[in-house]
């Protein structure tokens, strides 16, 4: 892992994947799991640390991850909602991190660019941009990354609503605060939330075919 300007990588690897019926980090593509490919993916960028949230089937996702240079943040109110998640990782960041990069722990087709690619149009921005993401045809996703100037505010998200009203206001106030990466595709945005949803990631991967 390069080391940029202070900026921990927080992957929420907590969920229940209700919609799925069963944990949707631990489905195997190829060889590997859905949240070990996320968690390689960040771990290979320009970022000082990474923090892996846990919560449902604990024990699981870190297997997951055994030999990953990653540290466990559990989050034991992760029914609660996403925002919880972040929060864990938030409070388990280094005193001296100067970004939040918040990553989803079922993106298994991030890449190392693309995570670079955020963190370069930050820095680029400042210190005007508190915060980055990646867009596609006016979707935004994530990655999403937040100045740690923003961190109280962080701290009082509830709920699944994450860093999207943080990202609503700054764009009602001050637009100029907010950068985005402009995607080619949207394959980044993918999810496991369907049977079907799981089947066309599969096709995603040469390795399943």
């Amino acid at each position: 892992m390069a080391d940029a300007r202070r900026i921990t990588a927080i992957i929420l690897a907590a969920g229940l994947s209700k919609r799925l019926g069963r944990n949707k980090l631990l489905l195997p593509l190829g060889d590997e799991t859905v949240v070990r490919k996320t968690a390689k993916a960040v771990l290979e960028s320009a970022v000082s640390e990474v923090i892996l949230v846990t919560g449902h089937e604990e024990a699981e996702v870190i297997q997951a991850v055994e030999g990953l240079n990653v540290r466990l943040a559990h989050n034991p109110r992760y029914a609660e909602g996403q925002s919880t998640s972040m929060i864990a990782g938030i409070e388990a960041a280094h005193e001296d991190t100067e970004a939040y990069l918040f990553v989803l722990g079922d993106q298994p087709l991030l890449t190392t660019g693309i995570v670079n690619e955020v963190i370069s149009l930050y820095e680029k921005s400042r210190p005007d941009a508190l915060v980055a993401a990646p867009v596609f045809q006016g979707r935004r996703g994530n990655p999403t990354l937040f100045s740690a100037s923003l961190r109280d505010e962080l701290l009082q998200t509830s709920g699944d609503a994450g860093g999207r009203g943080i990202i609503q206001r700054l764009e009602t106030e001050s637009p100029g605060k907010i950068v985005f990466l402009e995607l080619p595709n949207d394959d980044m945005f993918l999810d496991i939330d369907t049977e079907e949803d799981y089947e066309f990631m599969l096709r995603k991967f040469p390795e399943n075919s």
